[in-house]
């Protein structure tokens, strides 16, 4: 592993089913947090050289205990709700993951327990979901809400939801205000225990700077705020978030290496910080001494790569070739391994096996799903496919120390140009450039200083200052060129086309220092020099097939659906969040108007992980979001992309609950109550779900395969695992569930009923590669035995 870098004084001037963690523990019961603050002593590590000036000290009055505590909250369903399915399904695991990587132990496990995390576990305290979930928790009490009792009795807060410049926002089931703004927070994030707050939700750190100074008003001890300035993908960020906590990451790290694994082209992830130094927190800063004052800071980080190339649908003859992808053999996967150990000087040899070390090769035993990591966690790769990832913990997106800085050591500047050329290197030396790769452009995580000045007057004004990147990031786009048949004018011509590749597997790039010590500056190309310029990179690209010099005539295609039937897909608020890949949540509350403003065609690859036996061929959709303004202020418009299978036997089967059951009512406990599954297998016209079957363009198909008896049914009570598996009617062949109303457990304070979900798992068994399933649930509120209320206090554990 390399050194921690010196640097210059001159530098300190962001629904795959099959990556959803499926180990989910029951939801904690809720407890009234008594009104007791615990006097502790204060902290005294002192502030870094970073702290700008002098302010309040915000760690008077706090909790500073030994206790590494947290809370999630979730939602899933959104007005309208309904049964067709969840508006965010990967929410759940998205919080819930991040539960249980930060509580567990054990971080490989395997017929017992082969690795425990390198850092201490956590203790959840709060874990709440849906109607569970309350804007309250994070209120301040002017404004109605008990944000001291709730999230600043922790020291992370992490919201999976909706979201938008506007605020973070609760559920269809969650009682009134639904909607945590900047001004609810004023001044009141931190005063007592929060350290860190994390946002998978869209748009929450986003432009203007008035929105940026809004959530720098409310850190009053809050060093962290970690969001999205764009739209994020429904994928369960959390896992990978905790993951990365554990693994010793600091949480700037951990939050951006969480977006580049998960989220799609044109996402950017950011973190404002109270001060400078802030950003290398890590989970022992829970008890460090919090400087409050201006100016905030934030890095703004691209998840980066090219928009889709403008493909027509004319050029390919309504037809798109097939891309079977080739798996590696065990041999080209251990062969990837030793490249990568090489390359990046981190170590995935695996433990001995009872001193048999050629037996712990193949079982790989640091190893989740698909995924093999390095004991240290810096360096993961896909062991079907080769795809991989790789963050320097010691100097990838890290602000220097003091002790840096003031090395004094003669560094050399790397400029975008050299980056280039270095990470082009690098991948070509180490067999890691594929041949598919196009050089796209070369961006940095961004450092800026947000500034708040006062006139003499009383005006406050807001000021961005620019101060430089870490890095260079060095993007390439994966291209596929294929000889298509087409007609032109009524003859046939052979053309090669060039289609992108999208989806988060589609992404390589290369992160380069901005300097380097000038004792290896003439050392480019040796390993030495890499250790020092190389800080991280992504890539791998899932093996095809060569089609480039095929005759065009022998290669298998698929049919493409017109573009007015995606259309329709993409304007239901049913099918849209089921058969698009990389599904991006924009609240429909927050939504004045969306539309598709280019459309164009390509194909798509999965995270690291994702099992697909082919790149999936796609309508990559720009969309234009009109949102709803806060108050007095203009409507603001948001870009998101959606990827949208061009033939239906590529899209995930479909799940939907049909009920008489009033759901805006709560039910007794004794209560039959009988749910039905639409039959995945019949076309979604003849299922009532085409909202105009004779223009033309009837969605006259079913969603995956079709093949009528191959779809399975599951249901499940509130979680999908075997011991919630609900029997279905003997006879109807597992679409219809008649339940019989337990007692709920999980009340809110002051309510006398809670909620149980129904969920319905739909599997095609016809298709071995994701997306093959689809789930849906809808909430039965439940009237129950009044709560008793006891007091929470931190514990710990």
């Amino acid at each position: 592993m390399k050194s921690s870098r010196r640097w210059s004084t001159a530098h300190v001037t962001r629904q795959i089913s099959g990556a959803f963690s499926r180990r989910f523990l029951p939801g904690l019961p809720r407890l009234l947090t008594a009104a007791l603050v615990l006097a502790m002593a204060l902290s005294q590590i002192p502030a870094t050289a970073f702290a700008q000036g002098a302010g309040p000290d915000a760690s008077e009055g706090r909790i500073n205990d030994s206790a590494r505590e947290f809370g999630v909250w979730w939602v899933e369903d959104y007005n309208p709700a309904g049964p067709g399915g969840s508006d965010l399904p990967a929410t759940r695991p998205d919080a819930l993951g991040l539960r249980d990587k930060l509580v567990s132990t054990c971080k490989f496990y395997l017929f017992g327990c082969w690795s425990n995390w390198s850092t201490p576990p956590w203790t959840a305290r709060f874990v709440w979901g849906n109607s569970n979930a309350w804007s309250t928790d994070w209120r301040r009490s002017q404004n109605g809400g008990s944000e001291n009792s709730y999230i600043d009795s922790i020291d992370l807060a992490y919201f999976a939801g909706h979201g938008s410049a506007n605020g973070i926002i609760f559920g269809a089931n969650s009682p009134n205000p639904r909607t945590v703004t900047k001004n609810d927070a004023l001044n009141a994030w931190g005063d007592r225990d929060l350290d860190w707050i994390g946002f998978a939700a869209c748009n929450v750190l986003d432009n203007p700077l008035s929105n940026l100074q809004g959530w720098g008003q409310s850190m009053n001890g809050v060093r962290l705020i970690m969001g999205f300035q764009t739209v994020m993908n429904d994928v369960p960020h959390g896992v990978e978030f905790g993951r990365y906590i554990r693994d010793g990451y600091t949480m700037t790290q951990a939050w951006f290496k969480a977006a580049d694994k998960l989220q799609s082209q044109g996402r950017v992830a950011r973190v404002l910080a109270e001060q400078q130094a802030y950003f290398n927190d890590t989970h022992a800063n829970h008890n460090s001494f919090t400087l409050v004052n201006w100016p905030k800071w934030y890095l703004t980080h691209p998840v980066g790569s090219e928009p889709a190339r403008p493909v027509d649908i004319a050029q390919t003859n309504g037809q798109m070739p097939v891309l079977n992808v080739v798996p590696l053999s065990l041999a080209e996967s251990q062969e990837r391994v030793e490249t990568l150990d090489s390359a990046f000087g981190v170590d995935m040899s695996q433990p001995d096996v009872e001193g048999d070390s050629e037996t712990a090769s193949i079982q790989r035993i640091l190893q989740e799903g698909d995924v093999i990591y390095s004991a240290d966690g810096q360096l993961e790769m896909d062991s079907d496919y080769g795809l991989f990832l790789h963050a320097d913990k010691d100097n990838l997106w890290k602000l220097p120390e003091e002790s840096e800085t003031a090395s004094g050591e003669a560094m050399m500047a790397i400029s975008q140009e050299d980056a280039r050329a270095i990470a082009t290197s690098f991948l070509t030396q180490n067999n890691l450039m594929p041949k598919d790769a196009q050089f796209f452009e070369v961006l940095g995580t961004t450092l800026t200083q947000l500034q708040e000045t006062t006139s003499a007057g009383g005006e406050v004004t807001i000021q961005a200052i620019d101060q430089g990147s870490l890095n260079h990031q060095v993007i390439f786009s994966r291209i596929i060129s294929i000889p298509v048949t087409s007609e032109v004018n009524g003859a046939s011509i052979t053309q090669n086309v060039e289609f992108s590749v999208m989806g988060p597997g589609a992404k390589l790039k290369m992160y380069v220092a901005d300097s380097v010590p000038a004792s290896v500056a003439g050392e480019v190309g040796t390993a030495a020099f890499y250790q020092e310029a190389i800080e991280g990179g992504m890539g791998g690209y899932r093996q095809v097939a060569d089609l480039s010099g095929a005759d065009a005539s022998a290669i298998q295609m698929v049919d493409v659906l017109p573009y007015e039937v995606i259309e329709k897909l993409f304007e239901s608020s049913v099918l849209e969040k089921i058969v698009s890949l990389d599904h991006v949540p924009v609240a429909p509350s927050e939504v004045v108007e969306r539309e598709i403003i280019s459309d164009t065609l390509a194909y798509w690859e999965g995270p690291i992980g994702f099992n697909q036996g082919e790149l999936i061929p796609v309508y990559a959709l720009t969309i234009r979001n009109l949102m709803q303004g806060a108050g007095d202020e203009a409507d603001y418009e948001v870009e998101s992309t959606s990827y949208i299978p061009v033939n239906s036997t590529y899209m995930a089967p479909l799940a939907y609950i049909s009920t008489t059951v009033n759901l805006d009512e709560t039910v007794t406990p004794g209560d039959m109550l009988t749910f039905n599954a639409l039959d995945a297998s019949l076309p979604l016209t003849d299922l009532g779900l085409d909202p105009s079957p004779d223009d033309g363009f009837a969605l006259d198909f079913a969603l995956g395969t079709g093949e009528d008896g191959l779809y399975i049914y599951n249901w499940y009570l509130n979680e999908v695992n075997d011991a919630n598996r609900l029997e279905a009617v003997a006879g109807s062949g597992g679409r219809t569930l008649e339940w019989t109303v337990p007692i709920v457990a999980n009340f809110k304070e002051g309510t006398m009923a809670g909620n149980h979900r129904i969920i319905l798992e739909v599997v095609d068994t016809e298709n071995s590669s994701e997306p093959n399933t689809s789930v849906a649930e809808v909430s039965v509120g439940v009237e129950g035995l009044p709560p008793t209320f006891i007091p929470s206090l931190s514990t710990d554990e």
